[in-house]
């Protein structure tokens, strides 16, 4: 990933800042993991502190986190222990992923992490590891921010199709439309079976892009 994206991970407050955000699954979210198998190995790319993992975790899946952030690492690996979880939380460079081939029911790229890997280019290498360490038949979710949902509410944050949500910080994350979530889809050979404007938690939360596809 970009070093600006890297930098702003291993900065503890903007880690810290985590704590306060909302630990349960969001809407859209639960839509999606009623497609995931039963016990299903889940590979949750971006993980945080935990959100998603926790919480797939206490329905029954089987997940492995990983982060570009040393920081976020050392933060989750401690509240996992302290809460009692043994979900494995790993370290990777943002653009390889250490596992075998066929080795996920499941791969995640929630909170919106699609668009912190800069350039087309880079989001389809990408999107071809993910699909690599996909068993046959396994999905694929991720999810972006709503182009045009900012471009109608927050059009001061938007430079072309870079979303600054933080005033003075370099950090952006790139938003799409919905045809841009299906090139992507395409282009990683991945048949798409869900694809939609997604709910978080309430209305005035806004919506997000998020795409399920199959291997």
């Amino acid at each position: 990933m970009s070093n600006v994206v890297e930098k702003w991970y291993e900065d503890k407050n903007n880690v810290d800042e985590m704590f306060n955000w909302n630990s349960e699954l969001k809407d859209w979210e639960k839509s999606v993991i009623k497609h995931f198998p039963s016990g299903a190995r889940i590979l949750d790319i971006g993980c945080g502190l935990g959100r998603e993992a926790f919480a797939l975790s206490d329905l029954g899946f089987n997940v492995i986190g990983i982060d570009i952030s040393k920081e976020v690492i050392l933060q989750v690996k401690k509240l996992s222990a302290d809460k009692g979880y043994k979900i494995p939380f790993y370290e990777y460079d943002g653009e390889h992923l250490d596992f075998s081939a066929d080795s996920f029911d499941v791969v995640l790229i929630w909170s919106q992490t699609l668009g912190l890997i800069y350039g087309n280019e880079r989001k389809q290498m990408f999107l071809g590891e993910c699909k690599r360490v996909l068993k046959k038949d396994g999905l694929l979710s991720f999810s972006t921010h709503d182009y045009n949902y900012l471009k109608e509410n927050y059009p001061n944050c938007l430079v072309d199709q870079k979303f600054y949500p933080y005033a003075n910080a370099e950090i952006y994350w790139e938003a799409f439309e919905e045809d841009d979530l299906k090139m992507f889809a395409d282009q990683a050979g991945m048949d798409v079976l869900v694809f939609e404007k997604g709910s978080i938690y309430k209305p005035e939360d806004g919506t997000i892009l998020h795409c399920l596809c199959r291997k």
